[in-house]
């Protein structure tokens, strides 16, 4: 076959495919044509209703009602009930569900729609405060001011029905900052038990004693060693408001939370008042507002501690002030508890007066903290807001 009979094929079939082509569009508009003839001719007979405007600013009026017929329900959105923004009070009637003018659905639908009223009018009457009335019928009824809030119904449901002030509940009853349940220490080289099913509690803003037998030396070191922490019971509960000796940090255990004042050993007599002050709040490891310095001096100050004496060294001082010093540096760790072990022994009655003058403003200063002081003398067990007899 030649070059030119090749050639005239080739134009042969473009031109059929060309009439192929123009065949097909001028059968798609015919088709297109006659279907928007049988919708223009037949709209009274479709199942919906079909608007044509000629300007878009037009189109804006059929927004407000559009009618649906799907053979089984009618539905019309009326914007009647709309609220007007200028109106501040709207009637709680207007806001009810009307179902006598509600359309019926069909094949029983009318019952659904009337069970979905009966709903939301229920609804919006929790919604509405009631006027009092004096009907007992109905036990869940609370008489509720117009004017209160929704929370506000819900406290007074509370309070009427928790009764606050019943002796009974303990809903509202804060922990208390140090609390000891049925402890029970057993001393392992000699076999003995000084202290056995101890339950006692001690609150912040009191200075209370712990009356142990005159003499007995083991049972006061077992109770200064359990209250401080250094001391674990055999049995019981040490507690530090909700969280139990045993669940803490033993840094954050004796670093932070309890402050101790033991007999020997208290403070270092080679240093300064305010020097001793800051070794402990190094040892804390915690942050402080204020320079350790400064923070030190002005509880030496509020200890009674004068002035002159603050960069002295401690065994220069006279008994008062080291004790002075040495309660001053069991709270300088923000201690909440304070334990001492019998921090008037050996001063003269006056002496006794100022330390325990001492121990009253800081239990009951700002921040309040629970003092607890474990002695063998009956007069300062009697002097303290609350006495525990071991």
């Amino acid at each position: 076959m030649t070059d030119k009979e090749l050639k005239d094929m080739d134009e042969t079939t473009s031109m059929d495919t060309t009439a192929a082509a123009d065949t097909t569009d001028e059968t798609t508009v015919d088709v297109n044509e006659a279907v928007d003839d049988v919708l223009l001719s037949d709209a009274d007979e479709l199942p919906f209703d079909v608007d044509f405007y000629d300007d878009a600013d037009d189109a804006d009026v059929a927004t407000d009602i559009i009618d649906v017929d799907d053979g089984d329900r009618v539905g019309t959105v009326d914007n009647s009930n709309v609220v007007d923004e200028d109106t501040d009070d709207v009637d709680d009637e207007t806001t009810k569900v009307d179902t006598a003018s509600a359309p019926a659905p069909a094949d029983g639908g009318a019952d659904v729609v009337a069970a979905n009223a009966d709903h939301v009018n229920a609804m919006l009457s929790l919604a509405t405060p009631r006027e009092s009335t004096d009907d007992d019928s109905s036990p869940d009824y609370i008489e509720t001011p117009r004017s209160a809030s929704s929370a506000t119904a819900v406290s007074t449901h509370i309070d009427r029905e928790v009764k606050v002030g019943d002796e009974d509940l303990n809903l509202l009853r804060a922990y208390p900052t140090l609390s000891l349940h049925d402890v029970t220490y057993r001393d392992r080289k000699t076999g003995r038990t000084p202290v056995e099913h101890l339950t006692c509690a001690f609150a912040s803003g009191t200075v209370s004693a712990i009356l142990v037998p005159d003499g007995d030396d083991m049972a006061r070191t077992a109770m200064v060693g359990l209250l401080s922490g250094l001391l674990m019971p055999e049995s019981g509960h040490l507690m530090n408001r909700s969280a139990e000796y045993l669940s803490i940090e033993p840094f954050e255990l004796r670093g932070h939370r309890i402050g101790l004042v033991p007999q020997r050993f208290a403070v270092r007599g080679d240093l300064s008042p305010v020097r001793n002050l800051v070794y402990a709040m190094d040892a804390s490891n915690r942050n402080f507002l204020k320079p350790k310095p400064v923070l030190a001096r002005e509880l030496l100050l509020a200890s009674g501690l004068d002035e002159t004496l603050l960069d002295n060294r401690v065994d220069s001082l006279n008994e008062v002030d080291r004790r002075r010093v040495a309660i001053a540096r069991a709270v300088c760790c923000e201690a909440e508890i304070v334990v001492l072990d019998e921090p008037l022994d050996g001063l003269e009655d006056g002496e006794r007066d100022t330390i325990m003058e001492l121990l009253r403003g800081i239990a009951h200063g700002d921040p309040k903290r629970c003092v607890v002081v474990v002695t063998q003398d009956a007069a300062v067990a009697e002097s303290a807001d609350q006495t525990v007899t071991l």
